[in-house]
């Protein structure tokens, strides 16, 4: 049973967002508090306290008339008042006053537009008393507080805007080019290294910490090759003693049931020795040589197929070369050699009965078997799982694969397999 690992899900945002964010809530914080200003401003406006002072002025003014028989009223100053009786109206006392009734008027409480008083009327026997405050400068006030507010914001919102602009801009450019250089690294080349000339801070320490990785990653990359290297040289006296033993062992007059075994043993070593042979060109990094070397695939063919069909003793089933063009590919032969030996063994394990049909056209080698065929999705499955495991446990299932899936990656070719069940499987390499 295989357990499916669900990766957490994890809310990504743009670093534009994390830098707009802050600052569209500061000018949204800013917005809110100068309109609370010009609600505050207004209320001064149409505050009780104009109503109370016309009331205490009329009441004053009602009772000094009341003591004395008549008092003046007010005439000079924010602060007036008249006295309506049906007479000419006051010179100096605005003419729509004369119509309002009795009652408290400002702003809010009348249908004049121009409104920029606060006004008292009040009956007085046949006629009435009109006691006002004017407000015409308190409103002019108003005026330019709010024009500066608004000033105020409209440049605090034009530089938040540059600001954020210019912070996420300096900030994408110089990530878009730590990102560049990340990308522009070459496997091939594990010496290249990030530049660390960034002008932030942060970007230069995460390009130096990067390097740092790199250096580590070369070293740890470094021992391994070196490894390879002297085990692969260490293992080629012993193969090479035992393929030199089974040589002369089968030149000696032997029983034939010996000669299986010995046979199986020369194949097995030669296996051994294009291995040592792979792994030891693929630990190096590519210098541009093995372009140099070409190699004829049609005529190594040939002698792979004949090779290999010890591999169909005791089956009904033999190699066909079907159709083969003469065909050149820059890379060793020993290379070459691994991935259609490989392609030729497989064919012949699983094949029990027919003919493995070989042919060779337009640069694309196809190796067509009549084994019984396997589910791709299934075989991927196991593959990836063996893979792992060999990993795991330090074992070599799908050492064959893993070196063709290498060779072909290292000179750019293309392998696919398709297959059928019951119907065998058609594997085709392109070069």
């Amino acid at each position: 049973m295989i357990n499916a690992v669900t990766e957490p899900t994890v809310r990504r945002h743009s670093l534009q967002w994390k830098v707009t964010l802050p600052f569209v809530l500061i000018g949204i914080v800013m917005t809110v508090g100068i309109s609370f200003q010009a609600w505050l401003s207004q209320g001064l406006i149409v505050h009780p306290i104009w109503e109370q002072l016309l009331s205490s002025s009329t009441e004053q003014y009602l009772a000094l008339a009341r003591r004395h028989g008549d008092a003046p009223l007010p005439s000079e100053g924010p602060l007036r008042g008249w006295r309506l009786s049906g007479g000419p109206l006051p010179a100096d006392m605005p003419a729509y006053f004369a119509q309002l009734a009795p009652g408290y008027y400002d702003e809010e409480h009348n249908e004049e537009p121009d409104f920029d008083h606060a006004v008292l009327v009040t009956a007085v026997g046949n006629g009435r008393i009109v006691m006002a405050v004017d407000i015409t400068a308190l409103e002019g006030q108003q005026n330019r507080n709010a024009f500066y507010s608004t000033l105020f914001w409209l440049l605090s919102m034009i530089m938040v805007t540059l600001s954020v602009l210019r912070i996420y801009r300096s900030l994408r450019l110089q990530m878009r080019q730590l990102a560049r250089a990340m990308n522009a690294l070459n496997p091939e080349r594990p010496s290249e290294r990030l530049p660390v000339d960034f002008q932030l801070v942060e970007l230069h320490d995460i390009a130096l910490l990067v390097n740092g990785h790199l250096d580590r990653v070369e070293r740890f990359v470094e021992r391994e090759r070196s490894l390879l290297d002297q085990a692969s040289h260490e293992f080629r006296t012993p193969i090479a003693v035992v393929a030199g033993a089974v040589d002369v062992l089968m030149q000696q007059p032997l029983p034939p049931k010996a000669m299986a075994p010995l046979q199986r043993i020369r194949t097995t070593t030669d296996n051994l020795t294009e291995i040592m042979a792979a792994l030891l060109y693929l630990s190096r990094e590519p210098d541009g040589k093995a372009l140099n070397q070409s190699t004829r695939v049609d005529a190594l063919l040939e002698v792979l197929v004949a090779d290999h069909r010890h591999l169909l003793d005791g089956k009904l089933v033999d190699y066909v070369l079907d159709d083969t063009q003469p065909t050149w590919v820059d890379a060793p032969e020993a290379m070459v050699r691994i991935v259609i030996g490989n392609l030729l063994r497989n064919a012949a394990e699983n094949s029990f009965e027919g003919a493995i049909i070989v042919a060779l056209q337009g640069r694309c080698l196809t190796v067509r078997d009549c084994g019984i065929g396997f589910d791709i999705a299934a075989a991927a499955r196991s593959y990836s799982m063996s893979l792992r495991n060999s990993a795991k446990l330090g074992g070599g299932q799908g050492l064959g694969l893993f070196l063709i899936r290498r060779i072909c990656e290292r000179f750019g070719w293309s392998l696919s397999i398709t297959s059928t069940v019951s119907k065998g499987t058609l594997a085709e390499l392109r070069f």
